[in-house]
């Protein structure tokens, strides 16, 4: 994900307003919060996440939303088991 254009910060943007377009039926989950808890998770700097996030949209009543898909996104991240690097052969 670090080899397109943006670096890191965009396409975990992109991803995670894809994936809160996806979840926003379901009440409390939208955009806002998709785009921080995906940024959050692939940066892991929750409150760069928040306030990039509340900048872009421009809103202020999402806040307390968008901090807690943060925290939430960052806690999980940080309980799943690292990855094994493969040997050289």
């Amino acid at each position: 994900m670090g080899s397109l254009r943006g670096g890191l910060v965009f396409p975990a943007l992109f991803l995670g307003a894809a994936a809160g377009v996806l979840l926003a039926p379901l009440p409390g989950l939208g955009l806002a919060a998709g785009m921080a808890a995906a940024t959050a998770a692939a940066l892991r700097l929750p409150v760069s996440s928040v306030v990039l996030v509340v900048l872009l949209l421009g809103g202020t009543a999402m806040i307390p939303v968008v901090i807690l898909a943060a925290v939430i996104s960052l806690v999980t991240t940080g309980l799943l088991p690292k990855a094994k690097a493969a040997r050289p052969a």
